[in-house]
């Protein structure tokens, strides 16, 4: 074999490992966690459900840093990331009426809601309450979600976060996007 054609083969690893790097691109983790706001003049509970976050414990869980809230932890996420949560966590009306959920919203601190969907199951098939920016919630009252007594209603929560990555909001490091605020479930009673 000529010269040449041993540094061919040489070099060959190094150039082939230079393309491969060349067609890859950096993601930026997101960790998304939010407060769930407790409904303190009504008997509603939130209940964990049976999706596990990163770290193999329930998505909600009691905050610590302040009574009547919870912590909706969804994990680390990047650009180009799908996925869903089909029993993230459960809403519970322990009232001895019917409530209705008229509304959800976030804190005006909270961020990356635009990149979540939030349904709940009514009989089977789920209802959108939030989409982006959006509530789902339609603003005619035939079309609330019910709550009868002691009834229960699972959480889905679906993140689609776009493959590029300028729409992102990078935190203060600009190494991670840095995504959270406050849930709010707004109910009144149906009758």
């Amino acid at each position: 074999m000529k010269k040449s054609g041993k540094m061919a083969l040489l070099i060959l690893p190094f150039l082939l490992t230079y393309l491969f790097q060349a067609t890859q691109y950096a993601r930026a983790p997101v960790k998304y966690g939010y407060y769930v706001v407790y409904a303190k003049n009504a008997d509603i509970a939130l209940i964990p459900g049976s999706d596990q976050g990163p770290d193999g414990q329930p998505l909600l869980r009691n905050a610590t840093i302040q009574q009547g809230l919870y912590n909706l932890t969804l994990g680390n996420w990047g650009p180009g990331y799908r996925v869903n949560y089909t029993d993230a966590f459960h809403v519970r009306n322990n009232e001895a009426f019917t409530v209705r959920l008229i509304s959800l919203n976030f804190s005006s601190d909270s961020k990356g809601q635009e990149y979540m969907a939030i349904y709940v199951n009514v009989t089977g098939s789920w209802r959108s309450v939030w989409v982006g920016n959006e509530t789902g919630l339609p603003s005619d009252s035939t079309s609330y979600i019910d709550y009868a007594p002691n009834s229960e209603r699972s959480v889905m929560i679906s993140i689609r976060i776009p493959e590029n990555s300028t729409d992102l909001d990078l935190g203060p490091a600009k190494t991670a996007l840095a995504y959270g605020g406050a849930l709010y479930f707004w109910f009144t009673s149906a009758y």
